[in-house]
C-alpha cells in the first residue's frame, strides 16, 4: 500500500512538472506569435507609410508640371479649366499628406506613427521648401482664377521661386524615403533577435523538461518494467497476452502507415498552397508594377515627349539644335517602346482582357519582332475563358520556354501549339536550337527556367515532359484540366 501511495505522489508529481514545461513552451509560442503578427501588421504600415512618402515626390513634379503648362504654355480655356483644377486637387493632397507625414497621424490610412528623431529633423530642413513651393503655387493659382488672361511675366517670380526649391524638395523628400525604409529594417532586425531569445528560452525549457520529468520517468518506468519481468502472473497468460498485443501491434501498424501516408499528402497539398500563394502574390506584384509603369512613368514620359515637340516648334533654331532635339525625342521615344515592354512582360493586358489563346499570339508576334526570330502560333481553343490561375500559369510557362529557346538554344525556329482534347488544354513549345542534355545543364538560369515550367505545371495539377538531346533541339508537352471561370 505505501508503494502504491508512493507511485501516485511521484506520478503527481511528473504530471505537474509536465504540465508547467508545456505550458511555458505553449506560452512562449504564444507569445512569439503574438509578437511576430505585431510586426508584420507594423512591416505593412511601414510599408504603406514609405510608399505614401514617395508619392509626395511624385505629386510635387505633378504641381509643377500644370504650374508650367499654366503659365509658359497658356492653353485655350477649357484647357486652363481643367490643369487648374487638377493643380487645386494635386496641390490639397500633396498638403494635406505632407501635414500628415509630419504629425504622424496618418488618417488617410488609419494608422498611427511616431516619428523618429532623424525624420523630425528632416521635416524640419523640408519644410522651408515646402512651404516656398506651397506659398507660391497658391499665388499662382489664385492670379489664374482672377484674371481671364494673366498679364505676361505676371508669375515668372512664383514659378522661378518653386523651380529653385523644387530639387531640393526632391533630395530630401528621396532621403526621407530611405530614412523609413532605414527604420523598417531595423526594426525587422529587432524582432529577429527577440524571436531568437524566445526561441533560445523554449529550447532552455526543453531541456528542463527533458532532465526533470521525462529522464526521472524513464527510470521509474525501467524499474516498473523489471518488476513485472518478476511476477509470476506474467508467465501464464504471457503468450497470449503478446499474440493479441502482436495483433494489435499490426493493425495499429497498417493503421498508422495509413495516417503517415494521409499526413504526408497533406504536408504535400499545403506545400503546394504555400507555393500557389506566393506565385499569386508575385502575378499580383507584377500587375502592380505593370500597371506602375503604364501608367505612372507611361503618361510621365508621354508627357515630356509632348513638352520636347513643343519646344521643337516654338522657335527658329539652329540645324545643330533641331538634330539634339530630334534625336531627344527619338530617345523618348525608344524609352517608351522599352516601357511600354516591360509592362507587357510584366503582365500584358491581353491576357486578362481577352484571354490565354489571344495573349500567346501576341507573345509570339512581339518576341519574333524584338528577336528576329521565326515564330509560329497555332490554335483551336476557342473556348470560354479559363480561371486566372490557368491561364497566368500556362502564359508564364510559354513565356519561359520561348525565352530559354531565344536565349539559351539560340533557336531561329520556334513553334507555340494551344490545343484542347478530352478535357485537357495542351501547350506546346517546340525549337530547332542546338538542345542539351538533361543530366547536363551547364547554366544555372536555364536549369531555373525549367524548374519554373515544372512548378507552375504541377500547381495547375497538369502534367510536364521534356524532349532534348544536343543538336536536335527541344520539345516541352504541358497539359493540364481545363478549368472555366
Amino acid at each position: 500500500m505505501s508503494n502504491h501511495a508512493t507511485d501516485i505522489r511521484i506520478s503527481r508529481r511528473f504530471t505537474r512538472l509536465y504540465i508547467l514545461a508545456l505550458s511555458a513552451v505553449a506560452f512562449l509560442s504564444i507569445f512569439g506569435q503574438i509578437l511576430i503578427q505585431h510586426e508584420i501588421s507594423n512591416q505593412q504600415n511601414d510599408a504603406r507609410l514609405i510608399n505614401l512618402a514617395g508619392r509626395q515626390r511624385f505629386q510635387s513634379q505633378q504641381i509643377v508640371k500644370n504650374i508650367l503648362i499654366l503659365t509658359e504654355r497658356s492653353p485655350n480655356a477649357e484647357a486652363r479649366q481643367a490643369y487648374l483644377l487638377d493643380l487645386k486637387t494635386v496641390l490639397a493632397t500633396w498638403e494635406k499628406y505632407h501635414y500628415q507625414l509630419q504629425s504622424g497621424n496618418l488618417s488617410a490610412l488609419g494608422i498611427r506613427v511616431k516619428n523618429s528623431q532623424e525624420i523630425d529633423h528632416m521635416f524640419q530642413e523640408l519644410t522651408p521648401h515646402f512651404s516656398v513651393i506651397q506659398n507660391n503655387a497658391h499665388q499662382i493659382i489664385s492670379q489664374l482664377e482672377n484674371s481671364a488672361e494673366p498679364p505676361v511675366g505676371s508669375s515668372e517670380t512664383s514659378v522661378k521661386e518653386i523651380l529653385n526649391h523644387e530639387m531640393k524638395f526632391l533630395r530630401r523628400m528621396d532621403s526621407m524615403v530611405f530614412q523609413y525604409d532605414k527604420e523598417a529594417k531595423e526594426k525587422l532586425s529587432a524582432l529577429r533577435k527577440i524571436e531568437f531569445i524566445l526561441l533560445g528560452l523554449a529550447l532552455f525549457v526543453l531541456f528542463l523538461e527533458g532532465m526533470f520529468v521525462f529522464r526521472p520517468a524513464v527510470r521509474q518506468l525501467r524499474k516498473a518494467v523489471i518488476q513485472l519481468i518478476d511476477s509470476e502472473l506474467f508467465a501464464k497468460k504471457a503468450n497470449a497476452e503478446l499474440i493479441q498485443v502482436n495483433l494489435s501491434l499490426k493493425k495499429a501498424e497498417a493503421e498508422l502507415m495509413s495516417l503517415t501516408r494521409l499526413q504526408h499528402q497533406q504536408e504535400i497539398n499545403e506545400q503546394k498552397r504555400r507555393t500557389a500563394y506566393v506565385i499569386e502574390g508575385q502575378e499580383e506584384e507584377r500587375r502592380r508594377q505593370a500597371r506602375e509603369i503604364h501608367d505612372g512613368l507611361g503618361q510621365m514620359l508621354t508627357a515630356l515627349k509632348l513638352n520636347v515637340e513643343n519646344i521643337s516648334n516654338m522657335g527658329d533654331y539652329p540645324e545643330k539644335t533641331r538634330a539634339s532635339i530630334a534625336h531627344l525625342q527619338g530617345l523618348i521615344s525608344q524609352t517608351i517602346t522599352e516601357a511600354r515592354a516591360i509592362s507587357f512582360n510584366l503582365m500584358p493586358a491581353v491576357l486578362s482582357d481577352f484571354g490565354i489563346a489571344s495573349a500567346l499570339k501576341l507573345l509570339a508576334e512581339q518576341s519574333a519582332k524584338s528577336t528576329h526570330t521565326e515564330i509560329v502560333f497555332c490554335s483551336d481553343w476557342h473556348q470560354a475563358r479559363l480561371d486566372n490561375n490557368t491561364e497566368i500559369g500556362l502564359y508564364r510557362i510559354a513565356q519561359e520556354g520561348v525565352n530559354n529557346a531565344i536565349k539559351y538554344a539560340q533557336a531561329s525556329e520556334i513553334t507555340l501549339e494551344l490545343s484542347s482534347e478530352n478535357g485537357h488544354i495542351h501547350l506546346h513549345i517546340i525549337d530547332n536550337g542546338r538542345g542539351f542534355r538533361k543530366s547536363k545543364l551547364e547554366k544555372a538560369s536555364l536549369s531555373n527556367g525549367i524548374n519554373h515550367m515544372k512548378v507552375r505545371t504541377h500547381l495547375l495539377d497538369g502534367d510536364f515532359r521534356m524532349v532534348a538531346s544536343p543538336g536536335k533541339g527541344t520539345r516541352i508537352y504541358v497539359k493540364v484540366p481545363v478549368k472555366y471561370r
